[in-house]
């Protein structure tokens, strides 16, 4: 059982009677600002017509000059006609025509006019003398069916559009213009969202704390587009307040722009953006002045380019209360890395077990502790198919779930911020899932990642050529619909509320899925088998990646709860560097370490994992595998972060003197990013600056 059952007033579709429609009227049709109807029929031998015009015959390019004769070519079109997919290519070749999206009906479908009307606050029925609304009804089940909503072939992508589609009607978006990017947004306007979405969907993740915001320069500041059609030029403060749900506050922030050519314009904007710099917290990168951002499509990655258009080092704009220096590099071909990933030459050992990466006994005292977040290693590019393996197959997108609302005192979800009562599949669906590793071993062993669900989709074509994908069969109750979420998103999350089709698999509702087949993308929706998937429960694998800690997912158990807290670390006497990915701490002062100097640091609220309260809140959740109750085993208390060496600062330090602690003399506080090369000097028969 379940538990599953409807919120009042929330449908779930195919299960409620049919909504009361009419034959569609010209007369009481109901116009949606920024989208041109066009009313067109089939004549008596298949072709297109427009009906005051029956004698006229209709190719794409005339269907176009249409457009642009009745309405601004800039606006989305759509076709009143019944059974519009039975002209799919026409209208695909429109959308390319005039460069924007081009809405029609799905086959079998009839254009009704429902007494629905939209509002603020959802719908409702419609007055007797009101404009009706246009939605695609099924002649078989009489129930309504969404828009399809063609792009231009060149550009298409399978991000939203302009206007939403939900359930026959078409919904005009409201507020600021913005497209999910991986770790970022991109932030578009009337003119330049075609295009933006496009380029949007091709950039792939970027290095550990990168987060990417395009956006296009005005006036000495940022552009800013509206749904309502507007536009207007915001400053550094500004942009950053609508950033704030991005978590920016020591991080990294890549902009994706095109510096002005007017030098006054460059000035003004780079004063801007060392606004955004101080007003956010975060190290702001953007090509030099007079250059560009541009897309580098093999690698799915930015490069920045100088006025002359040739590859040039990122500029950094850093808030002035920064400490240490910026965790990126730029490198001469125009690119941003970590600093660990370009001090790494050669990684060719494997990720190395819990035992090697805390020590075995209590202190800490093991020489492998110095690194215990070494990242894995890389994996090179995707095997070509063998000979011998099965052909690559047109997939189209799998079908939608019905979906049912949960009550609140139904099973958790895992994740902390998913509060009861959410939307559900009321039904069993198929789905994909992509798989970070060969579909084969995350079968086997768990799919990668950092966090405690998975995200399922059901439009192939989503994922690029390459992409290792699973086929999963989803029990009622699994998925969680991201469009319907009822809960505050983490700002990490942010860039999958914009996506279409897309569902949470939460880690406690995990049991409810299966794995059922394996493939791997050839691009375009088409999906190549592959063997040896062995069908079964779905897991989660939370193995050390540069998007976690410790092989932990994201959703921790943070210490201190509140205020600043003295803790304890243990640092090798002969090496200038901090461990990479991150530190044990201790809540109390550990045993003499030979070899080692004990720092006594400053902890400010949330900056370390408490490992213990961690693996106690993941021991119900069966099919994820962590390392957290194997780093309690082995003694850790606390872990701290690498990217929260610059939050912690080093009060006391002492070296290991006869069997006692010795303190180290005139030493102010320090950020411990910091310390390790300043204690340095401090040790005995050790010249100052050598390392």
């Amino acid at each position: 059982m379940t538990g599953i059952k409807r919120a009042p007033g929330v449908r779930s579709r195919g299960l409620e009677r049919a909504p009361a429609t009419r034959r569609f009227d010209p007369r009481r049709h109901r116009r949606i600002a920024g989208l041109l109807d066009l009313w067109m029929a089939t004549g008596p031998e298949g072709r297109l017509m427009v009906p005051t015009d029956p004698g006229r015959p209709l190719d794409a390019r005339a269907v176009a000059n249409l457009v642009r004769r009745v309405g601004d070519a800039a606006h989305e079109v759509r076709i009143l006609a019944d059974d519009g997919a039975r002209h799919i290519g026409l209208f695909t070749e429109v959308a390319g025509l005039l460069g924007h999206d081009v809405l029609i009906s799905p086959e079998g479908a009839d254009i009704r006019h429902t007494n629905i009307q939209v509002t603020e606050n959802g719908t409702g029925p419609a007055p007797e003398d009101a404009p009706l609304h246009a939605v695609p009804m099924d002649r078989v089940t009489r129930q309504p069916k969404d828009w399809l909503v063609l792009q231009p072939p060149d550009l298409a992508t399978p991000l939203p559009g302009w206007f939403a589609v939900e359930e026959g009607l078409v919904r005009p978006r409201t507020g600021v213009v913005g497209l999910p990017l991986p770790d970022g947004l991109a932030l578009a306007t009337r003119a330049d969202f075609v295009a933006r979405r496009a380029t949007a969907h091709r950039l792939g993740f970027t290095a550990e704390g990168v987060v990417t915001v395009a956006v296009s320069a005005r006036s000495g500041g940022f552009l800013i587009g509206n749904y309502s059609g507007t536009q207007e030029v915001h400053n550094g403060g500004q942009l950053a307040a609508l950033l704030g749900d991005l978590p920016l506050y020591g991080a990294d922030l890549r902009l994706w722009l095109t510096w002005p050519s007017d030098p006054e314009e460059q000035h003004q904007l780079a004063e801007q953006t060392v606004e955004l710099a101080e007003m956010t917290g975060a190290t702001v990168w953007t090509p030099p002045p007079g250059g560009s951002a541009e897309l580098v499509d093999d690698q799915r990655d930015l490069r920045a380019l100088d006025p002359a258009g040739g590859a040039t080092p990122w500029q950094a704009h850093r808030p002035r209360y920064a400490d240490g220096p910026p965790v990126l590099d730029s490198t001469p071909d125009g690119r941003l890395v970590s600093r660990l990933t370009r001090e790494r030459i050669v990684v060719s050992s494997p990720v190395p077990d819990i035992g090697t990466d805390t020590g075995s006994d209590a202190t800490g005292a093991s020489p492998q502790a110095a690194e215990p977040g070494a990242a894995p290693a890389t994996t090179g590019p995707a095997d070509p198919a063998p000979a011998d393996a099965a052909p690559a197959e047109l997939v189209a997108p799998l079908a939608r779930p019905t979906l049912v609302t949960e009550g609140r005192r139904d099973p958790a979800y895992g994740p902390p911020w998913l509060r009861p009562g959410q939307m559900v599949n009321g039904a069993e669906f198929e789905a994909f899932v992509r798989a970070e590793q060969d579909p084969a071993t995350a079968a086997t062993d768990g799919v990668a990642s950092a966090e405690l669900f998975l995200v399922a989709f059901l439009d192939p074509r989503s994922v690029p050529a390459g992409t290792d994908l699973l086929r999963v069969r989803i029990r009622p109750g699994g998925a969680i619909t991201i469009s319907q979420l009822r809960s505050h998103v983490p700002a990490r999350l942010q860039y999958l509320m914009g996506t279409a089709d897309t569902y949470l698999l939460p880690a406690a509702r995990l049991d409810r899925v299966r794995v059922v087949g394996g493939f791997r993308s050839e691009g375009f929706g088409r999906l190549r088998p592959v063997g040896d998937v062995t069908e079964g429960a779905l897991r989660i694998q939370c193995a050390p990646t540069p998007r976690s800690i410790a092989g932990l997912p994201n959703d921790l158990h943070r210490w201190p709860g509140f205020g600043t807290r003295r803790a304890y670390a243990l640092l090798p006497a002969k090496s200038r560097r901090l461990p990479r990915g991150w530190l044990r701490l201790y809540r109390r002062q550990p045993a003499v370490c030979p070899g080692r100097l004990l720092v006594e640091v400053r902890v400010p609220r949330g900056r370390t994992v408490d490992v213990g309260h961690t693996a106690d809140s993941l021991a119900g959740l069966t099919l994820v595998r962590t390392r957290a109750q194997r780093l309690r085993t082995a003694g850790v208390e606390l872990i701290l972060g690498s990217r929260s060496y610059d939050r912690v600062r080093v009060h006391r330090a002492y070296r290991a003197q006869a069997g006692t602690w010795e303190r180290i003399p005139d030493l102010p506080p320090t950020p411990l990013s910091a310390a390790a090369a300043r204690l340095q000097s401090a040790v005995p028969g050790r010249p100052p600056g050598r390392s």
